[in-house]
């Protein structure tokens, strides 16, 4: 057994070339600077972390709660130079683990905002501290806080190929999906994302829907295998470029066509960077940067951090199982995910469903039996009224009215909504019981508990 786990612990440990996870360095830091200038420059800081009378929580975060502007923009713009620090390497570790504390607090600030990637680079953040990803090419190896290796433990390498590679399989498996395969849920997503576009004219036939679905599903589950043999690689990343491109151009989602198809590259041989740089080029910036190292070539040791301490392994082997066991704990829960919501998040289930809801609040007296009617739109931004179909938005904002009428008018008040869901174009239905008293459900209270069953009314 010993010499098993021994063999198994080389194999972690055979060096890789650190060319691939450098670039994974440089260009997550690069798109999150890009990212944090870009929610200055839209105002989205303001508008959806400061301004908000109101934020949707997730459970067990309650107790994250958005600071004052001046300090929202103190940790945005703090963000920003932590991004650069990190793609630079400079106090690489320090500057991982706050950005790793700011990103995520902002992730759990306001759950409206909850999108897959966002949900990723969270993940990939955290990887960033526990890699050595600044023993090459980095201002720390420069100023002489860490020596200079040519070489990592091919783990690091695995790990972050592992992580795309579960964001791919994971959202092909969560396609096999009626909505989706039917074109349902595609022909609703497409004919609004299109609009204005050169492709909107292709939405007037009838296979459109199906060709992006069954090639959106396609790709997804065999994109990580595909990638992992050599004879069919070239030709699956030129898939995976026209794939992440389409989706930037029609859907618009920031970063994250550049940021994967960073993570797909790493599929590639751990040293591919170096065959992309002409070599003249090359060997000048090898020259100059050994030049400026603070230790001597002949001092300098071209040994590499190993992975021996077996607390990390197993730290890493209980991650990655709660990351392979998560997304499937919808299997758990009775009805229809898409339409309950219960297990969506934190499962790289992607553009499944489109919702549009139509309905109100009602806020009624128990005693004299007066009714108001409350407009979400009074207390809400943008954004977190387009999630008004998600049970657990909708209920967390009863519970706000509910504590809104206590305070203000000195009663406990009995809160109603009459919502209609729209599910992927579908005629609307309802989605609870206008009857029932929200505020009477905890709030964090399983929605397939409360909700009406798909089909039912």
């Amino acid at each position: 057994m010993k010499a098993r786990v021994e063999i198994f612990l080389n194999q972690l440990n055979a060096p890789a070339d650190t060319a691939s996870l450098v670039l994974v360095r440089v260009v997550f830091g690069l798109l999150m600077f890009w990212s944090t200038i870009s929610d200055f420059y839209f105002g989205w800081v303001t508008e959806l972390y400061a301004k908000p009378q109101f934020h949707f929580q997730y459970e067990w975060f309650q107790w994250v709660k958005p600071f004052p502007e001046e300090v929202m923009y103190i940790i945005f713009g703090s963000q920003a130079v932590l991004s650069l620090m990190i793609a630079l390497g400079l106090y690489y570790r320090v500057s991982a683990f706050l950005f790793f504390l700011g990103y995520t607090y902002i992730f759990l600030v306001e759950r409206t905002t909850y999108n897959n990637h966002f949900y990723l680079i969270c993940l990939l953040s955290f990887m960033l501290i526990l890699a050595p990803l600044h023993r090459s090419c980095s201002m720390d190896v420069l100023r002489g806080s860490v020596e200079h290796t040519d070489s990592l433990p091919v783990l690091w390498l695995w790990i972050f190929r592992l992580h795309m590679g579960i964001v791919y399989f994971y959202g092909g498996i969560a396609k096999l999906d009626p909505d989706w395969l039917s074109g349902l849920a595609t022909r609703k997503l497409m004919s609004e994302a299109n609009r204005g576009t050169f492709l909107e004219p292709l939405m007037q036939y009838e296979f459109t829907p199906y060709i992006y679905a069954w090639s959106g599903m396609l790709f997804d589950l065999f994109i990580p295998f595909l990638m992992l043999w050599k004879k069919t690689r070239n030709l699956a990343f030129v898939s995976a470029i026209v794939f992440h491109f389409n989706n930037n151009f029609v859907f618009t989602i920031g970063i994250f066509p550049i940021l994967a198809l960073t993570l797909t590259m790493i599929y590639y041989e751990a040293g591919f960077p170096r065959k992309l740089v002409p070599r003249k080029i090359k060997n000048w910036i090898s020259r100059e940067y050994r030049k400026r190292l603070k230790y001597q070539e002949g001092t300098m040791t071209s040994d590499y951090v190993k992975v021996h301490h077996p607390v990390l392994l197993i730290l890493l082997g209980i991650y990655f199982m709660i990351q392979l066991l998560v997304p499937f704990r919808h299997l758990a829960y009775p009805g229809w995910t898409t339409w309950h919501e219960e297990g969506h998040h934190f499962a790289w289930r992607m553009m499944l469903r489109q919702k549009t809801s139509i309905g109100q609040f009602n806020v009624t007296h128990p005693e004299t039996g007066e009714q108001r009617y409350a407009d979400p739109a009074e207390y809400l931004n943008n954004v977190q009224l387009r999630f008004m179909g998600n049970p657990k938005t909708m209920l967390q904002f009863a519970h706000h009215l509910d504590q809104l009428v206590k305070s203000n008018a000195g009663f406990d008040p009995i809160i109603t909504a009459k919502y209609e869901i729209s599910l992927n174009g579908r005629e609307p239905s309802e989605l609870v019981d206008p009857t029932k008293d929200l505020s009477e459900i905890p709030v964090f209270e399983p929605s397939y508990r409360w909700v009406i069953p798909f089909g039912e009314r």
